[in-house]
């Protein structure tokens, strides 16, 4: 759960469709437009560096960095 006022960090597009490994992990569909809302440190259980997104649905998750546009 998010307590804290949402501010939108940044925006950006899902570079490829990924299926959710486990269930804080946002599902993605290429192309499709995220806010980045969160970017502390790594989520757990995860290699490399996830940031929290919300989709166009208002759905919250984990999403690797790699797996995003930021232009």
């Amino acid at each position: 759960q998010h307590h804290e006022e949402i501010r939108v960090l940044a925006r950006a597009r899902a570079a490829r469709s990924v299926r959710s490994q486990r269930r804080a992990d946002l599902p993605l569909t290429a192309g499709e437009q995220l806010d980045v809302i969160d970017t502390h440190g790594t989520a757990h259980g995860t290699q490399g560096h996830a940031v929290i997104c919300r989709n166009a649905q208002g759905r919250y998750g984990y999403v690797l960095v790699e797996h995003l546009n930021f232009r």
